[in-house]
């Protein structure tokens, strides 16, 4: 049996511990003393105060540090009463083509301008330049090292099953390779008597703001690659009739956010003194990960040709108030051309935009002008199989239009 110490009755060490809380809990009584002191003008203070004095803090603006946020509400600089109808990269028109028509005050031309068809009629290319496009692809698409985890792939039976993550090259890698090997191959075909007139920017943007029928519209958007020349696409020369397409009982801006929190400003990413200003294409990106509709449901093809259409428009608007000032509202001076093409990496959407007017009423008489053909798909597959590269249904006539468009002016 273990003998353990003995304990008294009552313990010290509870004892004193109980009675520290019990003493610790005593008012002090007023004893008159400072009565008296304050009689004698003799001021009295608080011991904590001057033991623990409060240190007024002064902020100090440290560079890299987190910046506090600002509220978005009426608070922010940049708050509004009016809304404003903002449409940005990842904005999608919920009726497609028709609505962008309404919203750009553009009639529709399902045929390329003459000058283009044209040079697709009486293009002559050399035999080589369908293999070496046919490279291009597989180099963008299976050949390049660059190995990333790519978005998860989502099966609409199973839809909270995770499917393993494959590794491969990304979609913003895939396209920027094959434009700018399709826009290398053209730039062989053109010589250095084309090429020397035309400069490349990556990643350029473009910001405008309009009015339509009293509803303000900001417009914000990106183009993945520019192509300026020094200078500007020939007017499109004839009169095309047309009207615009009745979207009834739908209004213009129905899809856009409307914001209170925006400033009205246009941005050109080139100032007017540079000799190579003057937009010639813009190469824009689509990517169904990032582009998609409000409630969830697939990009249709006309909501992809009312993107091409609305860039384009974005582009030649910046450009517009760029050279005849910001308070322009009406007919330009004189129209301004702009060639748009959009992609996925496999198809591809060509259009041309003829700015006429920024009048976007619809009492507006004057019309802009919109040419573009359907989809022309690049291929229907590319892949490895048993370990060697797999490229079927290639179509030449994506770059014969491509090329086209390049040497338009």
């Amino acid at each position: 049996m273990r003998l353990t110490k003995t304990l008294c009755a009552q313990h010290l060490g509870w004892h004193f511990k109980k009675h520290w809380l019990v003493q610790g809990k005593r008012v002090p009584k007023e004893t008159g003393a400072a009565a008296e002191l304050l009689k004698l003008g003799v001021k009295v203070k608080n011991p904590e105060d001057i033991l623990n004095p409060k240190v007024e803090k002064k902020l100090v603006d440290i560079v890299g540090t987190r910046e506090k946020t600002i509220p978005e509400d009426s608070r922010h600089p940049d708050w509004h009463s009016a809304v404003c109808h903002s449409y940005v990269d990842n904005s999608v028109l919920i009726g497609g083509l028709p609505q962008a028509q309404v919203l750009t005050n553009c009639i529709e031309i399902p045929t390329f301008p003459k000058q283009i068809e044209d040079a697709l009629a009486s293009q002559q290319l050399p035999k080589s330049v369908d293999k070496s496009i046919r490279h291009a692809i597989l180099a963008s698409h299976v050949l390049d090292a660059e190995q990333v985890k790519l978005p998860k792939v989502r099966v609409p039976e199973r839809p909270r099953f995770n499917l393993p993550r494959s590794y491969g090259i990304s979609h913003e890698r895939v396209n920027r390779l094959l434009v700018n090997k399709l826009l290398q191959e053209t730039e062989k075909i053109a010589g250095r008597s084309v090429s020397v007139r035309k400069r490349f920017i990556d990643n350029a943007t473009f910001k405008t703001s309009l009015s339509k029928d009293g509803d303000l519209l900001g417009f914000s958007v990106n183009a993945e690659k520019v192509v300026f020349a020094n200078r500007a696409i020939e007017v499109i020369k004839g009169k095309f009739e047309g009207n615009l397409p009745d979207l009834y009982p739908m209004k213009t801006t129905i899809s856009i956010p409307k914001r209170h929190i925006y400033q009205k400003e246009n941005f050109y990413p080139l100032r007017t003194d540079i000799s190579c200003s003057h937009p010639h294409t813009i190469f824009t990106v689509f990517n169904k990960h990032l582009v998609k509709n409000a409630h969830g449901s697939e990009v249709t093809t006309s909501q992809l040709h009312a993107r091409t259409l609305v860039k384009a428009f974005v582009v030649a608007a910046a450009r517009a108030r760029q050279l005849h000032g910001e308070s322009l509202e009406g007919v330009l001076p004189k129209p301004i051309v702009v060639q748009s093409v959009q992609t996925d990496g496999r198809t591809f959407h060509f259009g041309v935009l003829q700015l006429n007017t920024l009048d976007l009423g619809a009492n507006s008489t004057t019309k802009n002008y919109w040419f573009h053909r359907q989809n022309y798909d690049l291929f229907s597959e590319c892949s490895y199989e048993a370990g060697r590269t797999h490229l079927e249904n290639y179509n030449g006539d994506v770059f014969r239009i491509f090329n086209a468009f390049y040497n338009n002016s």
